[in-house]
């Protein structure tokens, strides 16, 4: 139209056409609003202009993915260690004497029926002598107490004594092997007191403690050396209240100090460290052995997988990962994760991980795979 019939032009945004031939062109497109057809027109070329940006940056999110079983893997968790033996001990005299020799020294390994120390024995020998010759009284009491019952018996029958005189007969006989019978125990006795002379090792272990020298007169109880025991040896370890479950399926824990060496869960102590939240857990050796008192740390891996940290997209109040599916990327929760730390997931090993371009992503958005 022309003069004052123009009352405007309408230059709309820089748009994109294709010509009859397919060529692409893009440019500005001034429409007179006067024009009648001006209202088919924008209603035409109003979804093209509202779509077409939209697609074009849905098409510029280029995307990697890669299988989850890549990116998985299994932590490893530590806890503070000491090697601990189950006996410590303080080995004394059992019967009062002379110490007439102490053989072993500090540092020494001996091993279970070894001889630690001697000590004069005249004394308890000649209580062993006594109380043979007190069994040897007894016994010939208790033939002699034997032979007049068969003797009061015989007369009995000839009508010859009264049945009392058996009777009292039988009860000497009775008497006799009583005696008998202590002295059989004073005489054990002696014997122990004897054997107790010479203090033999109770276990394999190392003496750490001289506490007694050769001459001492040493009475029953007292001290001799100390003995560790270098053949029960336990692992201790502090380990955190929320690790006590995972450990027990651990299925390698060792521990590490001087050397590394492999481990099995005796016990977990029924108990919880106040101050610092920790169980108590003991664990023994399943092959070589630290030294007593090795401190060090124990190991183990999660038996459950973990995605990395930085693989853990922040949605809204939900962390989780993007997975891809179809040519779309999906949201995917982990109810257990927590910020900056490695997470469990229960995810199938096969689904493709969004790992370039997932930082931007949202839930459902089309992705384009490179």
């Amino acid at each position: 139209m022309n003069g004052p019939e123009r009352v405007a032009d309408l230059t709309l945004p820089r748009a994109r056409f294709y010509s009859a031939s397919g060529t692409f062109r893009t440019g500005i497109a001034s429409v007179n609003t006067n024009h009648p057809h001006f209202g088919a027109l924008l209603l035409c070329l109003l979804p093209c202009l509202l779509l077409a940006p939209a697609r074009a940056s849905e098409q510029e999110i280029h995307i990697t993915a890669v299988p989850l079983g890549e990116r998985l893997f299994y932590p490893r968790h530590s806890a503070p260690a000491t090697t601990l033996s189950l006996n410590d001990s303080r080995i004394g005299a059992e019967t009062a004497g002379r110490l007439l020799e102490l053989p072993v020294q500090v540092g020494d390994q001996v091993v279970q029926g070894d001889p630690l120390a001697r000590l004069d024995c005249r004394e308890n020998q000649l209580r062993r002598r006594q109380a043979e010759g007190r069994l040897e009284n007894a016994e010939a009491r208790l033939q002699l107490a034997r032979r007049q019952i068969e003797r009061a018996d015989s007369l009995r029958r000839e009508r010859n004594v009264s049945e009392e005189l058996l009777d009292q007969r039988r009860a000497e006989a009775s008497m006799a092997a009583a005696e008998r019978e202590i002295a059989h125990a004073a005489l054990d006795t002696a014997r122990l007191d004897e054997e107790r002379c010479q203090v033999s090792a109770p276990f394999d272990g190392i003496v750490l403690e001289r506490l007694a020298g050769e001459g001492e007169w040493v009475a029953p109880g007292q001290p001799l050396l100390r003995l560790l025991d270098s053949a029960r040896l336990e692992v201790s370890a502090q380990v955190p209240l929320d690790r006590i479950e995972e450990l027990r399926q651990a299925r390698e824990p060792r521990f590490e100090a001087d050397d590394v060496y492999p481990l099995r869960i005796s016990r977990v102590v029924p108990a919880v460290e106040t101050r610092g939240r920790h169980r108590e857990v003991r664990l023994t050796f399943s092959g070589a052995r630290a030294l007593p008192g090795s401190a060090g740390r124990i190991t183990w891996r999660s038996p459950t997988a973990h995605l990395p940290t930085d693989l853990i997209q922040r949605r809204g109040e939900q962390l989780g990962v993007f997975l891809l599916e179809g040519e779309q990327a999906r949201f995917h929760p982990l109810p257990q994760a927590l910020e900056g730390h490695p997470s469990a997931t229960g995810l199938p090993a096969a689904s493709l991980l969004i790992i370039e371009g997932r930082h931007g992503l949202r839930d459902g958005q089309h992705v384009r795979v490179d």
